[in-house]
């Protein structure tokens, strides 16, 4: 099933298991159920760097939207008033007109997120970077932002859920799946370990089986697009080979049954409760 009518609060709020529930799995399954499943769990906390990435995956995704979701502080906009000058008994002129100021500006901006200028210009250029890439232009100028979808894997039976950045309905029977990363550097060496540490090739595999399970559509392509958090802010589309995709596939198949087998007998299993004999990596060792 696609669906494109929810929010991300929408679809985060619901149990089908997603990609960063099998990251958490994969860690154990008694932190993906104290994540996701105790009904005592503390409300998500904001990452840092989220916000960045929301206003790069806005600018680069959905222009349009921009200016409904974010505003820019002003350039001239008088300093905040500190809370001694918001509560002074005297304050002094130049205070007023600060305080009256700031007082309108939250008024007019209620319902958005306010963001430095400095902000508004990194996403802006982030999306300028992207947009020169060709294939990834052309991939923009038609499809879909933020679609959900919904299946059952076929071996567990397991609920599933995706929601892919930006999908580019390349035929009436086949899409390419475009994923937007914000990372220090967008070579494809350093992008290849992040995406070993951030099991991105369990992403692809996931994304690509369960897209095409829920649309009926063959996914031809799942490419992703990082683009730099500091100046020049370069981007750089890439893919990952058939055998990452494949070892992604191993590992989200296996991350489900244990999920299937941990609902079946109730038990979420942490670390071992005994002394762990643990050695340094190899690269820790010298000659």
């Amino acid at each position: 099933m696609i669906r494109s009518d929810l929010t991300i609060e929408q679809y985060h709020a619901l149990p089908d298991v997603s990609k960063s529930g099998l990251d958490d799995l994969h860690v154990s399954p008694a932190h993906f159920f104290a994540l996701h499943r105790d009904p005592n769990r503390p409300a998500p906390r904001e990452r840092a760097g989220q916000l960045e990435g929301n206003l790069a995956h806005c600018a680069i995704l959905e222009p349009d939207e921009f200016a409904q979701r974010y505003v820019t502080i002003p350039n001239d906009a008088p300093r905040r008033p500190t809370d001694a000058q918001w509560h002074a008994a005297k304050p002094s002129e130049a205070s007023i007109r600060a305080m009256a100021w700031w007082r309108e500006f939250n008024e007019r901006t209620q319902g958005v997120t306010v963001i430095s200028p400095g902000q508004y210009d990194a996403a802006m250029r982030q999306a300028e970077s992207v947009r020169a890439l060709p294939d990834i232009r052309e991939a923009l100028s038609r499809g879909r932002a933020e679609v959900s979808a919904f299946w059952r894997d076929p071996e567990t039976g397991v609920a599933c859920r995706c929601r892919p950045d930006w999908i580019y309905e390349a035929t009436d029977a086949a899409a390419i799946l475009v994923d937007v990363k914000t990372f220090s550097s967008a070579g494809a060496s350093e992008f290849a370990r992040q995406a070993a540490r951030k099991r991105y090739h369990v992403q692809d595999a996931f994304y690509t089986d369960g897209y095409a399970a829920a649309s009926g559509r063959d996914v031809l392509a799942f490419i992703f697009v990082a683009v730099e958090t500091e100046w020049p802010y370069a981007a750089h589309a890439m893919m990952l080979d058939d055998p990452s995709k494949a070892q992604g596939r191993a590992e989200y198949q296996r991350n489900l049954r244990t999920y299937a087998r941990c609902v079946e007998t109730g038990e979420w299993p942490g670390y071992s409760k005994e002394i762990s004999l643990i050695t340094l990596p190899s690269w820790a060792f010298q000659d």
